[in-house]
């Protein structure tokens, strides 16, 4: 099953898909590049003759012949396009590479190809909403207490919040989001709902 999000961004050219179907044909393009995700910081820029890029959570290109794709089962897909095309990539962000500040590595690649960060579009696609998404006490001490809802005792983290604050902190406020719930949309594949192994893969590139 495809998700099209496309017309959320408004973005003349870019299309953003999402499978749960890894097999999909629309991820087995020529030039279609992937990453082994790690929970790492990593950022690459993509290069031609490599097509996955070993313990890596975030790729970016120049190139509009170029798709790019990331795996998410409940963490957050972050997609960035400059609205003048200069650059465009994706992230995958779950709590550990929040808590280690991925969005602010990759504003020191971005600075590299857009001189004013104001100028990137950013969308975060299907993940976990924060009352489905139960932590420890030391999520605390990761984002602070305004991130975290306590409910009948029970800690409750808001990701998508706490990316959102990460890149107006860089500078990027445009920032679009899909309300989809992994957790409660069971189109979509979630970690916390059910364990499993499979992925959502979502896509970013050019018509």
């Amino acid at each position: 099953m495809i998700f099209d999000f496309s017309d959320k961004i408004n973005k003349s050219g870019i299309k953003i898909l999402f499978s749960n179907d890894e097999a999909n044909d629309h991820f087995t393009e020529e030039m279609t590049f992937s990453m082994n995700q790690t929970h790492s910081t990593n950022l690459k820029i993509i290069k031609e003759g490599k097509f996955i890029y070993e313990d890596t959570d975030g790729i970016f290109s120049n190139d509009k012949n170029h798709f790019l794709t990331v795996r998410t089962a409940d963490c957050l897909p972050i997609f960035f396009i400059h609205q003048n095309d200069n650059i465009f990539g994706v992230l995958h962000a779950g709590w550990k590479g929040l808590k280690n500040e991925i969005i602010t590595e990759s504003a020191k690649l971005l600075k590299n190809y857009v001189d004013d960060l104001s100028e990137m579009i950013v969308f975060i696609g299907p993940s976990i909403s924060q009352k489905n998404y139960e932590v420890k006490n030391e999520f605390i001490d990761y984002f602070g207490s305004s991130f975290i809802e306590n409910v009948d005792d029970k800690l409750f983290c808001n990701l998508k919040e706490i990316a959102k604050s990460q890149l107006n902190k860089i500078g990027i406020t445009r920032v679009i989001d899909s309300n989809q719930c992994t957790y409660e949309n069971e189109n979509y594949h979630s970690y916390r709902r059910n364990n499993t192994t499979e992925r959502m893969v979502g896509v970013i590139y050019y018509e």
